[in-house]
């Protein structure tokens, strides 16, 4: 069987999760629909998020060595989860694993496909409540892309038909329903024989608050996939900051119209440029302008370290320079 490579999950992923980008980027707030179709978050949690300091951690994964199988290859456990957060009293955790099977004429396989997700237990306000549970949701209804089996069963889901989540164990309830669905539906074309059994394949979800000041609060939503056959461990990091009285969502018309667009724009080359230099990564190669910059952005938020625009993998540069996480020199509000 063919092994799926970082860049096919990487593009497949992007395209899934981030749509088409026009105009000045950030500038749609998460759909008010009860829909998520459309929706982009996912992150981790850090101290210091600028300059790719996410690439320090798989977050959730938590994936170790365990010994080889009879055929030689390594195998797998995930062991550690979310060391970070696990234990902390202030988040809601939940960890979903099931036999699936891989649908394959040539090579029909079977796995074990594990959900790990770690939501914070409180939030400020509903309206910030609403903001980061559709993104949540989003992931959990468009993670498990690659059997086209599922397509039907994703398309009815994003729907949300009959779910109106007040709390965060809803989110869990929801959580569990979706990945007993998805492996009914699996296993509905489960094959009459098995060739071999696959490498496991694990998706984990995090949310978490990491900036809290004043009437603005962000979240850092992080989506990491490891399937069966893949290269790496492939994970970004979103971000979002929602206004706890209003739920309006900051985007990057909101920092532009504030800091003036020139002044925005030589921020950010500057930042990239710094960037480019501590990563040692030739600029000649990528070389975005800051008009390119705030225009290709994956998103905008509040960071204790200032107002940052931040870039997922392969949206200005290559898979190798991971994810950019620009600060801007000046604070919000």
């Amino acid at each position: 069987m063919r092994s799926i490579s970082l860049l096919e999950m990487m593009v497949v992923a992007a395209l899934m999760l981030c749509g088409c980008k026009n105009g000045i980027a950030g500038s749609k707030n998460l759909n008010t629909e009860q829909t998520v179709e459309n929706e982009q978050t996912s992150g981790y949690d850090s101290d210091r998020v600028t300059q790719g300091s996410w690439l320090e951690l798989f977050l959730g994964m938590g994936r170790v060595e365990a010994g080889k199988d009879k055929d030689g290859y390594t195998k797998y456990n995930y062991e550690c989860q979310v060391p970070e957060l696990e234990g902390d009293e202030g988040v809601l955790s939940q960890e979903l694993e099931a036999t699936w099977y891989r649908q394959d004429e040539d090579y029909p396989a079977r796995y074990r496909c594990m959900l790990g997700l770690y939501v914070d237990k409180d939030f400020p306000s509903d309206k910030v409540f609403r903001q980061v549970e559709l993104g949540i949701d989003t992931l959990l209804t468009q993670s498990f892309y690659y059997n086209d089996e599922l397509e039907g069963l994703k398309k009815n889901l994003v729907q949300r038909k009959g779910y109106a989540p007040k709390n965060a164990q809803d989110i869990m309830n929801r959580a569990k329903k979706v990945f007993d669905q998805f492996t009914k539906k699996n296993n509905e074309f489960k094959p009459d024989s098995v060739s071999f059994d696959l490498l496991d394949a694990r998706v984990c979800i995090v949310a978490h608050k990491i900036y809290d000041r004043g009437d603005w609060v962000s979240y850092i939503i992080e989506f990491s996939f490891d399937y069966n056959g893949s290269n790496g461990c492939p994970s970004w990091a979103d971000y979002i900051t929602v206004n706890k009285k209003t739920g309006h969502r900051l985007n990057s018309r909101d920092i532009v119209e504030k800091y003036g667009y020139a002044s925005v724009s030589k921020s950010l080359r500057d930042a990239y440029v710094k960037a480019k230099q501590e990563r040692n990564f030739d600029l000649e190669v990528y070389n975005y302008s800051g008009q390119e910059l705030i225009d290709q952005a994956d998103g905008c938020a509040i960071v204790n370290e200032g107002v940052m625009f931040y870039y997922r993998p392969y949206s200005v540069g290559c898979g190798a320079e991971g994810e950019y996480n620009l600060i801007l020199d000046q604070q919000w509000p």
